[in-house]
């Protein structure tokens, strides 16, 4: 896999972004999407009092961190079908991942396990949800998606398919630039959304948030989206935006049956789709982070430390407070 390209590869990444006609299209409906949030009723959703200013917020931080990635990523070249990993049959790969994350999803809803708990962002609806929560619910949840997300697909294209870390985007390549980089824009999230109760919180409590979202949500997004999803359609595409924009589309169709959505009304589909569109802005700066810098445990960073500032809540629901 290349590594490295000239010096002119920052300013053509760059370059790519805003030249891409999909991303162009994908940012407008985004924004459209956004807009329609804002301004229409969103009492048709469940949780009718969920706050998005919160939310919408943190994109100022993610673009900052993008911006400083791109940077520090100024001397390789993002993956796409010229520099990606050589896949056997990319075509056929991303069937079948995308075909096992349909199943995952359609088993997953019938006992109410969702890919994400709850959005953190989402206050005080996060907390809705998490009230409905028991230390049995969330231990199945941690564990059906560690197993169906991150243990089977990493097993079988590992041990089965032959492929190596290296070609799973699992080395962490100049680990003197990336791990300040993710300590430096991995925290301030957590801090941004924490309530006063996050600073009192028990260091068990503390410690078991870390392993039970390792377990149940960066790890299995990280194999399944990022490891393996995102670089196959970055070759297919033939080009490593284009195809950051389709798993971002991949991503936010993984997290169709999250609380906070409904589809039982046209008033709840529109306002669900509006919010399908900002869960993809977020897939969407994972699989940039991916591809920009080959390196899949990026994206925890940029875009998932957050949840880690829901340990409030499941200190409570475990009694560890």
């Amino acid at each position: 896999m290349t590594t490295t390209a000239a010096p002119t590869m920052a300013p053509t990444a760059v370059r790519d972004l805003f030249t891409n006609r999909w991303l162009l299209l994908f940012l407008a409906a985004w924004a459209a999407a956004t807009g329609y949030i804002l301004t229409t009723d969103r009492s048709v959703l469940p949780l009718s009092d969920q706050e998005p200013i919160g939310y919408f917020s943190g994109i100022v931080g993610g673009v900052v961190g993008m911006v400083f990635l791109f940077l520090l990523a100024r001397g390789r070249a993002p993956l796409d079908h010229r520099n990606a990993p050589d896949f056997r049959n990319p075509g056929k790969e991303t069937a079948g991942l995308l075909a096992w994350m349909a199943v995952v999803l359609a088993v997953g809803s019938v006992f109410d396990i969702r890919t994400h708990i709850a959005f953190v962002g989402l206050a005080p609806g996060a907390q809705a949800v998490w009230d409905q929560q028991t230390p049995a619910t969330t231990l199945i949840w941690a564990i059906f998606n560690f197993v169906t997300l991150a243990v089977l697909p990493y097993w079988f294209f590992r041990y089965r398919l032959g492929y190596g870390p290296e070609s799973m985007l699992l080395r962490f390549d100049r680990p003197k630039v990336w791990v300040p980089y993710f300590v430096v824009v991995g925290l301030p999230p957590i801090f941004f959304v924490a309530t006063p109760e996050y600073y009192t919180t028990s260091v068990a409590g503390q410690a078991l948030t870390l392993v039970l979202f390792t377990l149940g949500s960066f790890l299995p997004i990280m194999i399944t989206t990022q490891s393996l999803l995102t670089p196959r359609l970055s070759v297919l595409a033939r080009s490593w935006v284009t195809g950051s924009v389709l798993s971002a589309l991949a991503y936010g169709a993984l997290n169709i049956t999250e609380a906070f959505l409904a589809w039982g009304s046209p008033a709840q589909v529109a306002l669900s789709l509006a919010w399908f569109m900002q869960v993809a802005f977020w897939g969407l700066a994972k699989a940039v982070t991916t591809l920009r810098t080959g390196n899949a445990w990026l994206h925890i960073a940029t875009t998932h430390t957050i949840h880690l500032a829901e340990a409030p809540a499941l200190a409570t629901t475990f009694d560890l407070r």
